[in-house]
């Protein structure tokens, strides 16, 4: 007898590159916020692209709550 056929799945979207991301393809990552990403483990990933922009948001942030402290 033969094994039936896997499915396939299509689990969202990048939220990068809009790339279709299928259940039986890795490569992609589902953040807390579930909003996904690609990532094919190299440097340059949507995902590596997105983590850096949030630390830099995050470090803009930081760095304009410290200037505003400073005045008081």
């Amino acid at each position: 007898m033969e094994k039936p056929k896997a499915k396939s799945f299509i689990c969202g979207y990048c939220k990068e590159c809009n790339k279709e991301l299928i259940s039986d393809n890795g490569g992609w990552i589902v953040t807390a916020k579930r909003e996904y990403f690609c990532h094919d483990g190299k440097d340059g990933s949507c995902f590596d692209n997105y983590c850096e922009l949030k630390l830099n948001q995050q470090k803009e942030q930081h760095e304009k709550r410290l200037s505003q402290n400073s005045y008081w």
